[in-house]
């Protein structure tokens, strides 16, 4: 009985090492992402196993982001790319077609919600398939939604997991309370705009269509057509009068933009105008900053329409 005990503590003394040892060889992964919303849901899945890198940052947008051969380097020998599309990181297209790197889009996975761009006039210039900015029939701003918002946690988890199984546990544990506190803010985000759902707003780009729909929302049209383009004074006209005619009650700018261009839209109307950052631009990335860009987005559509009624540009 005591050979059995010994040669079993052994066993298990043995098997010890071996973990421990392979856990001690075992690498942190290297992990790239494209924008600050994904960096910040891979950064919680990840927790304390690593820390994700992030290509564009400051105020950039990834409309104008140019690669450096150290982001090069850095995609290379990275495990995994996590990133939209190559249709909206278009820096990243050439990197998508190479076979050898291990590169998720979001976009293209399964069960990921996706909405084609409003075509009508007040939404989509007759020129605009010309844009260069203009790389995809579908609206790729997923990340507005939190349904997508949680199926994007899921894969984040099973990529992970699959890469690194020693630490797949704590992306599991990860993962879930994540989703729970992504359920948790959506439901406080329904409650606060409960009260707007039959509100009209105009938006400066067609970028909110996802957060729109899942918060039963309402907007009718764009200022700004096409990327990089001051709008016409033709499609302003045209804007002025659904404006008045539907009661707009809330112009959603972006950041850099002017509000006198919303006002020549709104002219004696009262709605109300708001900078809504939806690639948070402007945040602090980290494992925090997807939860603080929804609540910003929310907390601007909620000073918008508070402003409707008063002179959204101030009194002299």
């Amino acid at each position: 009985m005591k050979l059995y005990i010994s040669k079993f503590i052994s066993i298990i003394l043995l098997a010890s090492i071996i973990m421990w040892s392979s856990v001690g060889n075992v690498k942190e992964l290297k992990v790239i992402t494209s924008i600050k919303p994904i960096h910040s849901l891979v950064s919680r899945v990840m927790g304390n196993t690593g820390v994700p890198e992030l290509l564009v940052q400051g105020g950039v947008t990834p409309h104008i982001f140019r690669m450096k051969p150290s982001d090069f380097r850095k995609v290379a020998n990275a495990d995994v790319l996590f990133y939209i599309s190559p249709k909206f990181e278009t820096f990243l297209k050439s990197i998508a077609k190479n076979k050898l790197l291990n590169v998720i889009a979001f976009a293209n996975q399964k069960d990921i919600k996706l909405y084609p761009y409003r075509t009508s006039k007040v939404w989509l210039s007759e020129n605009r398939l010309d844009d260069p900015h203009m790389h995809s029939e579908v609206d790729l701003h997923i990340w507005l939604d939190p349904s997508n918002t949680r199926r994007i946690v899921n894969i984040i988890e099973e990529t992970l997991s699959k890469l690194d199984p020693i630490n797949s546990l704590t992306y599991i544990k990860n993962a879930n309370l994540l989703i729970k506190e992504l359920y948790d803010q959506e439901e406080l985000i329904r409650e606060l705009l409960r009260p707007f759902r039959d509100n009209v707003m105009i938006v400066y780009h067609d970028a909110f269509q996802y957060y729109e729909k899942a918060f039963s929302l309402r907007s009718i049209g764009a200022i700004q057509l096409n990327a990089d383009e001051t709008p016409s004074i033709k499609h302003l006209v045209a804007l002025k009068s659904i404006a008045a005619e539907r009661n707009v009650t809330c112009v959603l700018g972006i950041p850099g933009t002017h509000p006198r261009i919303a006002l020549a839209v709104l002219g004696d109307t009262t709605a109300g105008f708001s900078v809504v950052d939806h690639l948070g631009q402007y945040l602090d990335s980290g494992p925090d900053s997807y939860f603080q860009l929804m609540f910003e987005i929310t907390q601007s559509i909620l000073d918008c329409q508070e402003k409707n009624g008063a002179n959204m540009f101030g009194s002299n």
